[in-house]
């Protein structure tokens, strides 16, 4: 059963997927592998930027994260993501926080048995984030994720 909220945090997940352009940041450099990964459609690679006691909105767990991008990149042929008013705000040298609103667009492919997912999916959606990202092992990743829909263009 999906929760209030599932999807959000797919989106929030594929947020990452643009990269923020701040050359020799960590938490820049996470989100540009999270970029990487979902290029290549690749929800392993994904998944290992985030911490391993990730939380998000509403409670959800890494475990949930995996499951909602696992599903969200087997639901969708494509996705397209567009960030707009980034800003990371360094909170010491153990954290930062990033916030943001994207942009999602998609076209949804097909669902067991080759039905079309066209109708079910939504093919735009828009959401502010707010994102707590931390040193973990020799890299930066997601500990923490908010995020809530934006109304209006």
């Amino acid at each position: 059963m999906r929760r209030p909220g599932d999807r959000l945090l797919t989106a929030l997940l594929l947020a990452g997927l643009i990269s923020c352009g701040k050359s020799g940041d960590p938490a820049a450099e996470a989100v540009a592998r999270l970029e990487a990964a979902a290029d290549e459609r690749d929800a392993k690679a994904f998944l290992e930027n985030l911490t391993a006691d990730f939380t998000g909105a509403e409670g959800a767990d890494r475990a949930a994260a995996e499951r909602l991008v696992r599903g969200y990149f087997a639901a969708y042929e494509a996705l397209d993501v567009a960030i707009s008013g980034l800003e990371i705000e360094r909170t010491g040298e153990s954290a930062a926080r990033a916030t943001f609103v994207a942009t999602l667009t998609g076209k949804s492919g097909k669902g067991p048995g080759g039905l079309s997912l066209e109708g079910l999916l939504p093919s735009d959606s828009k959401y502010r984030f707010d994102l707590r990202l931390v040193p973990d092992g020799d890299r930066w990743k997601v500990a923490f994720a908010a995020w809530e829909p934006v109304q209006g263009p």
